[in-house]
């Protein structure tokens, strides 16, 4: 199917039958692509501890290759990220417009800092990028900076925003919500209408990498069910789109199931355009897979257990006959609480954040969404679909 009959059957679906992208059984919807380890920034926060590029990473024709086994697969959306993806920005161009020719629709995470003019980005427009991901943390640039630990990192996200407007490139902000600044939301939410936005990823920190040492700034249950219901007010009356990313992907049916139980319908936004239509919680190795700058296959970025490698086997082997993939698709492999969890079909935790927390990737998410979906009268038939977690 070609990329514009793609998106407008996305469309479609979202406005007359109020449906998120279609899922397919054992089939990888959603892929990341690190392209590259280097970084301009050294954020405290970051899962793949970037800075130095690998000395081995993918070359462009091993690149388009996995993109030519993902088209295979029936990967609908591939998110470019690194690292900071735009330091191979050759090698972004060529594989952005590689994946629309084989209807895939790319996207990126790019910390901004090298989309300091339109021509810079008028050719991601003009490669195909259908969506930049620019974090902003904090309403306070200092703040901001600091978890980034680069001065100036601030005024340069804002910039890039403001030129991708400027093109008609569209632009989701994401902010990593902590103990330290997820009160911040509604100052975040003003700026971010004030620069004609109304996309946020949030990502509730998976301590995997450096992330290992902020592990103390993780929300607590209390202050995530804070941050659900700030959100589920602010749908109410703005048409904004949030999802979570990094260890929530029941957001959408979690907060869908809120606005029911509470009476409140959310604004006529796209909201479904980055639901996936699926009943498996936790997509890593199910509905989703990460590829990484050196050929190695994770289930998600942040779960980082090799599955394979794409130098040593294709990605469509890879797939199907990983037995760590294997193993994640079966839930009844799970211990713990998720394991004798009513929801573990549905929801069946994050797997990065048990992996980080507890060192078993079949163990317990200590971040689980349990408690919110009980307060809430959520039952485990409600979870319909789950939100892109990207990284």
């Amino acid at each position: 199917m070609g990329i514009e009959l793609k998106l407008l059957q996305m469309m479609l679906r979202q406005k007359i039958l109020g449906k998120g992208v279609e899922a397919k059984p054992l089939t990888p919807t959603v892929a990341s692509f690190a392209v590259t380890k280097a970084c301009n920034l050294n954020c405290l926060h970051c899962h793949a501890e970037a800075r130095e590029p690998f000395p081995n990473e993918l070359t462009i024709p091993e690149g388009a290759k996995v993109i030519t086994d993902l088209a295979e697969l029936g990967t609908q959306a591939l998110i470019f990220t690194g690292g900071e993806p735009l330091i191979r920005k050759d090698m972004i161009l060529t594989l952005a417009e590689y994946a629309v020719d084989n209807g895939i629709i790319p996207a990126m995470l790019t910390n901004g800092g090298f989309i300091q003019t339109k021509k810079a980005a008028l050719e991601l427009k003009e490669a195909g990028i259908m969506a930049l991901g620019i974090p902003i943390d904090s309403v306070e640039p200092d703040k901001h900076d600091w978890l980034r630990q680069v001065p100036g990192t601030f005024a340069k996200a804002i910039n890039a925003i403001k030129i991708c407007r400027e093109v008609d490139l569209k632009v989701v902000v994401t902010t990593m919500a902590l103990q330290t600044n997820y009160k911040q939301l509604p100052q975040l939410v003003e700026l971010l209408q004030s620069l004609d936005l109304d996309m946020v990823a949030i990502y509730d920190l998976v301590p995997q990498g450096r992330g290992k040492d902020v592990e103390e700034l993780l929300m607590t249950d209390t202050q995530r069910l804070e941050v659900f219901r700030y959100l589920q007010k602010v749908q109410e009356t703005r048409e904004m789109l949030f999802m979570f990313s990094g260890g929530q992907p029941l957001y959408p049916s979690v907060i869908t199931e809120m606005h029911k139980q509470h009476g409140t319908k959310p604004k006529n936004l796209l909201l479904k355009e980055f639901w996936i239509d699926a009943q498996c919680g936790c997509p890593a190795g199910i509905q989703y897979i990460s590829i990484r700058p050196n050929g190695d296959v994770f289930p998600c970025p942040f779960l980082p257990l090799k599955a394979g490698n794409v130098r040593e086997k294709n990605m469509v082997d890879i797939w199907y006959h990983s037995p760590l993939l294997k193993t994640l698709r079966d839930r009844s492999n799970l211990h713990g609480e998720c394991g004798k969890c009513e929801f573990r079909e549905t929801c069946g935790g994050c797997r990065g954040r048990a992996h980080a927390l507890t060192g078993d990737y079949l163990g317990d998410d200590i971040a689980c969404l349990k408690k919110v979906m009980n307060k809430e009268g959520i039952t485990p038939d409600c979870i319909e679909h789950f939100g892109w977690c990207v990284g």
